[in-house]
């Protein structure tokens, strides 16, 4: 069944799709960087001490577990939000293209996917970062010359060029690297309790705070059946949802 509401859906990986943070599991390791550090760097680039990128880059520079190890000790247990299967059939039904957009690494998003979505997973383009792993080495490679390597704000804009201008555009996400993506979308969905939640918060920014997938469904469904709809905030520019 094809929706005459055309609705394109954009998520961020670790920690809104990914219960777990894939990075963190292999940064936090007793043979990689470890926790104390890792959190010296994220204070360091909250307070602009040092760029995003920059604190990656050192993060990832210091993992020395092998792929074998990384997948057998903590990738192969990485949990996914229990409703996003479900919203994922939805939007295939309804021809809702789904998109990740992530500052996490390709070649472990794609088969964290893959073995829990098995083909359906080919449906969902991942637009992130990537990896070189020769042995027990890890090195980020990142997408594009932006302060977070990929800037997913390019992303959406991009699609949003190509989509007829009635498309609702709806992004879910939890830290600060998606606050750049979260700017151009219509829908703004952030995990509770995180960083995007506190930001809009601070900043006055509507947005809709989620548990898990099962409550961006029941939303994005209305939308798509006609029972709610969005009203543009002239000072922000986001858009409440609002039920008809």
């Amino acid at each position: 069944m094809v929706s005459d509401v055309k609705i394109q859906v954009f998520t961020d990986f670790d920690g809104t799709l990914s219960l777990d943070d894939t990075g963190l599991m292999l940064i936090d390791d007793h043979r990689s960087l470890g926790p104390e550090r890792r959190r010296e760097l994220e204070h360091l680039i909250l307070t602009d001490k040092i760029t995003y990128k920059q604190g990656l880059s050192e993060m990832w520079a210091a993992v020395h577990i092998s792929w074998e190890e990384a997948w057998a000790e903590y990738l192969d247990n990485c949990r996914i939000d229990p409703g996003f299967p479900a919203f994922n059939d939805f939007c295939r039904e309804r021809g809702y293209p789904v998109t990740i957009i992530s500052s996490g690494l390709y070649p472990l998003l794609s088969k964290i996917m893959t073995n829990f979505l098995g083909d359906k997973a080919k449906d969902i383009q991942i637009i992130s970062n990537n990896a070189q792993v020769e042995g027990r080495n890890w090195k980020i490679q990142y997408r594009d010359d932006s302060e977070y390597g990929n800037d997913k704000s390019r992303t959406i804009l991009a699609a949003r060029e190509a989509a007829s201008p009635d498309t609702i555009f709806v992004f879910c996400g939890d830290g600060v690297s998606d606050i750049s993506a979260a700017k151009h979308a219509d829908v703004l969905f952030a995990r509770k309790g995180k960083d995007l939640d506190t930001y809009c918060k601070m900043h006055k920014i509507p947005f809709i705070a989620f548990d898990t997938f099962d409550e961006v469904h029941t939303v994005v469904k209305k939308l798509a059946d006609g029972k709610a709809k969005i009203e543009k905030d002239e000072k922000t520019g986001f858009c409440s949802v609002v039920d008809l």
